[in-house]
């Protein structure tokens, strides 16, 4: 299975075009900064997790106080080549999560692209699992292609499962005791392969004309939940 991911994000992807894909989070992972909690983050430590990391374009890019790990996580073997050298890779399946992090030891959970890929079942079990190891006050960053902005579009790639849309994850969220800190209904376009021009400026002005440019072109949502006490 872990073999079949590699051959299929190797058809998906080209070396060239991961390259450039990396250029475009860079400065995403700019913008992303001013989401970031720094001082609590280098108050408390802990550590950061992409999950389905894949080319690692966040975790390798992302700004982080130099107290917090940085981990890589997807099932794809091809993960560990992507990794900087400052960012640890745990090659497994992402129902196993729990079993490589101990309790309340996360500060930041990060996911882009990822939920569409499984089943519904299987995301309210990782929900469930990053409650767990998520500090009190911790964060999930999710990154998702939005199904409502998307349209047929959605299923242009074979191994998208379930139709997301930012209001289905709030739902879910809440009902689990996380509580909705930002959501950022439309946010970036839906494939780095769209037509818009991708050259690092180009991508900078689009966020700097944020929420504007967003409202035009963007098709994926960005919401941040924060883990609070079950009840409140």
């Amino acid at each position: 299975m872990r073999e079949d991911l590699r051959d299929l994000y190797r058809t998906r992807f080209s070396e060239s075009a991961e390259t450039k894909k990396n250029g475009i989070w860079i400065e995403v992972c700019k913008h992303l900064n001013r989401y970031i909690d720094f001082r609590w983050l280098e108050y408390q430590g802990g550590l950061l997790v992409d999950v389905a990391a894949g080319y690692c374009d966040f975790v390798n890019n992302v700004s982080l106080p130099s107290n917090i790990r940085r981990v890589a996580f997807d099932a794809n073997p091809d993960v560990a080549k992507w990794a900087s050298e400052n960012v640890e890779v745990i090659n497994d399946d992402i129902s196993n999560i729990k079993k490589h992090f101990s309790e309340e030891s996360a500060s930041v959970i990060f996911m882009s692209n990822f939920l569409e890929h499984i089943d519904k079942v299987a995301i309210i079990k990782l929900f469930s699992d990053i409650w767990d190891i998520l500090k009190f006050e911790g964060e999930l960053w999710i990154l998702t292609p939005n199904i409502k902005y998307v349209g047929e579009k959605y299923w242009d790639f074979f191994d998208h499962i379930t139709p997301i849309t930012e209001d289905s994850l709030i739902e879910l969220t809440e009902s689990m005791g996380y509580r909705s800190k930002m959501v950022i209904r439309r946010f970036l376009p839906f494939t780095t392969k769209s037509r818009l021009p991708q050259w690092s400026w180009i991508v900078a002005l689009y966020l700097k004309l944020m929420p504007v440019s967003g409202f035009f072109f963007g098709e994926q949502s960005f919401l941040i939940f924060k883990k609070q006490k079950k009840g409140n």
